[in-house]
């Protein structure tokens, strides 16, 4: 082809037939010019068809960081508030200061209650790597683009007293360290591998009755039932952000694939 070309030029040339062979001159040059564009088209779909099977590959990894997330965030949320409930079932115990009021259930308040502490730990593997790379770009929806940067933003925030909560968690085992063994129910005990344990009525009375006039552990309790509400506040936040992130990406799953 190219050497008809050249040929069809010399013979102008030859002629001199300047005017023809300006005419095709500009011909040849459209003709490159409509080549260089082509190839340019057929280049840029199939970066484009490359990007694309890139970000099919990216969603689904996110989708499988955030369907784990979505779970974790949904059984610590209920964990979180089993906490709770039980702080605050300990804390009406010490303001009654009746040894006959829940008595059986002080035990169970005490250990899922005031020593018990939850914080979430969510994957964020996958993000975090496509931020280092730079490959955060290949995603087209930029509301999903949003909220995963919002999620990684938030995730940390409501922490920030975790030293005092630390502390907090300290003092209250310090406290009940009096009471050793004494108030674990027969399901802690089986964990831990002991047997059960005869109960002597006077002992534990007096026990109990002796922790209800520390007011410290009054203080400390509140305090902690404070702090794991926050957290709790947190917890349900990133799971409702899981759960909207998740959506997006199975959305735009569901267009690409």
């Amino acid at each position: 082809m190219i050497k008809f070309f050249r040929k069809i030029r010399q013979n102008l040339l030859s002629e001199s037939k300047f005017s023809k062979y300006l005419i095709y001159a500009i011909g040849e040059i459209i003709l490159v010019v409509i080549g260089i564009l082509i190839a340019l088209q057929i280049n840029n779909w199939n970066e484009k068809q490359k990007e694309e099977k890139s970000e099919l590959l990216i969603l689904k990894t996110l989708q499988k960081d955030f369907i784990e997330n979505k779970k974790m965030y949904s059984e610590i949320v209920d964990k979180q508030q089993f906490v709770i409930d039980n702080c605050k079932s300990l804390i009406k115990c010490f303001e009654n200061k009746d040894v006959e009021y829940k008595r059986d259930s002080i035990g169970t308040f005490i250990y899922y209650g005031a020593f018990n502490y939850y914080r979430a730990e969510p994957i964020l593997g996958s993000y975090e790597a496509l931020i280092g790379s730079g490959d955060l770009k290949i995603l087209t929806n930029e509301t999903l683009k949003s909220k995963l940067a919002l999620f990684s933003s938030e995730i940390n925030q409501g922490f920030e007293d975790e030293i005092s909560a630390m502390n907090l968690l300290n003092t209250l085992n310090d406290e009940f360290s009096s009471i050793g063994t004494l108030f674990l129910d027969h399901k802690l005990r089986q964990s831990m591998g002991l047997g059960k344990l005869k109960e002597n009525i006077e002992i534990k009375d007096k026990t109990i009755s002796d922790l209800y006039q520390n007011s410290k552990i009054l203080h400390s309790l509140a305090m902690k039932t404070g702090a794991e509400l926050n957290r709790l506040k947190l917890h349900i936040k990133m799971l409702d952000y899981s759960t909207e992130i998740l959506n997006l990406i199975e959305s735009e799953l569901q267009e690409k694939e």
